[in-house]
């Protein structure tokens, strides 16, 4: 699917949204489109149904989509609001004053995750330690390849290796999401690496391991930005206030709580 058509999938999805739930004349819908990891893992839902109660005028309509697509959309002028993690991307938009506010709202981290017993065989190195192994020893390693910013990190891990895995017998592109590459992660004993919460909720169907890596440089911060020129331009900046405010944050924690049991997206 070209770029073009995927905006207007996504947008026709969006709009879908708006409509199932039942936005009435007197709501205002702003259109949120964050990283799949935020939506699959209903993070977003138990948070924006936090705003929702307290501002009955408002729908949120949430979409998710790789950082790089969200902020396609976004430029497109079909997002009011983003939330995405890919930092670079992110000031780059900023930078050509597509974003009217932008504030980090919170941070997660990435694991390394792999079969036994390989994945004991690397615990407590660094990423790059760790990368290098893999590229060395030929393991398989399964890559999302598609724009996410789990993607990215993967990528500035593997320059930083000095490795160009792409076209490699050992290297895997699912060009898919984050379930189905860890399924593929699965059934060949691969490397992969995930976001923490996304390994939490899938551990017991992959069988794969946290191979326990020296946390350091695998921090993964999320940013909302409220799109320059939005149509619900008031709505979108007081959205993006609230979840960088101490009401807000108190949201993430309590969804954290409920779904991890634990603070996994750190506010």
């Amino acid at each position: 699917m070209g770029s073009r058509s995927w905006l207007t999938a996504v947008l026709a999805a969006a709009l879908a949204a708006g409509a199932l739930t039942g936005c009435s004349s007197g709501e205002t819908r702003v259109t949120v489109v964050a990283g799949t990891t935020l939506v699959d893992g209903r993070l977003l839902e138990r948070v924006t149904a936090d705003y929702e109660g307290r501002r009955p005028d408002v729908r949120l309509s949430v979409v998710g989509a790789p950082s790089a697509r969200a902020l396609a959309l976004a430029e497109a002028g079909s997002a009011d609001v983003t939330i995405t993690h890919d930092p670079a991307l992110e000031e780059r938009f900023i930078a050509e004053g597509r974003g009217e506010l932008a504030t980090e709202v919170f941070s997660s981290r990435f694991i390394l995750a792999g079969p036994r017993p390989e994945s004991g065989a690397l615990k407590g190195m660094s990423a790059v330690e760790a990368f290098r192994w893999i590229a060395e020893q030929g393991h398989p390693f399964v890559s999302r390849a598609d724009g996410s910013g789990t993607y990215q990190v993967e990528r500035e891990i593997w320059d930083r290796v000095g490795v160009d895995p792409t076209g490699r017998e050992w290297y895997v592109e699912t060009r898919q999401g984050m379930g189905l590459t860890l399924q593929v992660a699965s059934q060949r004993e691969a490397f992969v690496l995930v976001e923490l919460s996304v390994f939490l909720t899938a551990e017991k169907t992959t069988g794969l391991l946290d191979a326990a890596l020296d946390p350091a440089g695998l921090e993964n911060p999320y940013r909302a930005i409220a799109v320059k020129g939005s149509p619900v331009r008031e709505e979108s900046l007081a959205f993006v206030e609230w979840l960088g405010s101490r009401s807000g944050r108190e949201a993430v924690r309590r969804a954290n709580l409920e779904l991890y049991g634990a603070q996994i997206f750190e506010p």
